[in-house]
């Protein structure tokens, strides 16, 4: 039986929040984290007190060792400490998910790493889990599961990065026991925003509100995106698409500003760009 013909109950709701590596971390300083904008993150989803999965990005951590040694792409004999690099990649990547963690073990508040790189494999080109049952179990004992952009290894004897993004679309398509009711992205901008033109002058402005079989029409602003190997805002939006197709509304906030987070998580009013689905 699909999913969303599932009779689930309210408790039933799980959110999925992402926290963009570029909210957490200063891209431009490798291995920094922006310590109280991590913690004021972690303080606001304990004080909301919502069913909540948290996924988060490589930052500084994990995006300047993938590019050094072109993991995405995959085994390359001619880059050198290929191997090595992929392990280190995966280590700091382990190292900032841990710092996370300890912040809500620290507030008393259980969380729980998942290693992605244990629970998904790449298959000729399709990602597989080997089960989601652990997540949803630890989301009945109340337990905040915590995933993370890693390296993901495939069957063909190679590997690649697994971004935060392709962790939520497993997510929405795998979760079973849950349904999810929405999906928040916590970035630097308020949202999306687009190019526009007014007597010749270029301006920018935020997307308030669009329906999902828009997004491919957007004349996106540059906002000029920091490293990211996993495809910046355009992969975001491509992600965003690959989500509405479950039928999950998708918010994309500004986690820099006072509270958004909380307010979102609790379905308050927050400025911010809200991508529906198509009726």
């Amino acid at each position: 039986m699909d999913k969303r013909e599932l009779n689930l109950k309210e408790e039933n709701d799980v959110i999925l929040l992402k926290l963009g590596g570029g909210l957490l971390t200063d891209k431009e300083k490798p291995l920094s984290v922006r310590e109280e904008i991590v913690k004021s993150a972690v303080d606001q989803i304990i004080n909301a007190n919502a069913k909540i999965i948290l996924i988060h990005g490589g930052g500084s951590f994990g995006h300047p060792l993938a590019k050094k040694y072109e993991i995405l792409n995959g085994l390359n004999t001619s880059v050198p400490n290929q191997i090595f690099g992929l392990t280190e990649t995966h280590q700091a990547m382990v190292k900032f998910n841990s710092y996370l963690v300890n912040l809500f073990l620290e507030r008393n508040y259980p969380a729980l790493s998942i290693q992605p790189s244990s629970i998904f494999i790449n298959d000729s080109g399709n990602t597989i889990n080997n089960s989601l049952d652990i997540i949803e179990t630890m989301l009945d004992l109340n337990i905040l599961p915590i995933l993370y952009g890693d390296i993901i290894f495939d069957k063909q004897g190679s590997f690649s990065i697994i971004s935060g993004d392709q962790i939520i679309f497993k997510l929405c398509e795998e979760l079973k026991k849950y349904r999810i009711s929405k999906v928040i992205f916590a970035i630097e901008t308020d949202g999306i925003f687009i190019n526009t033109q007014d007597n010749k002058n270029k301006n920018i402005k935020l997307v308030p509100e669009i329906l999902s079989s828009d997004l491919n029409s957007l004349n996106l602003a540059d906002l000029g995106q920091k490293i990211d190997v996993t495809g910046g805002i355009k992969g975001k939006i491509n992600s965003i698409k690959d989500i509405c197709n479950f039928n999950i509304l998708v918010q994309i906030l500004n986690g820099l500003k006072k509270n958004y987070i909380f307010k979102s998580l609790k379905n308050q009013s927050v400025i911010c760009t809200v991508v529906k689905i198509n009726n």
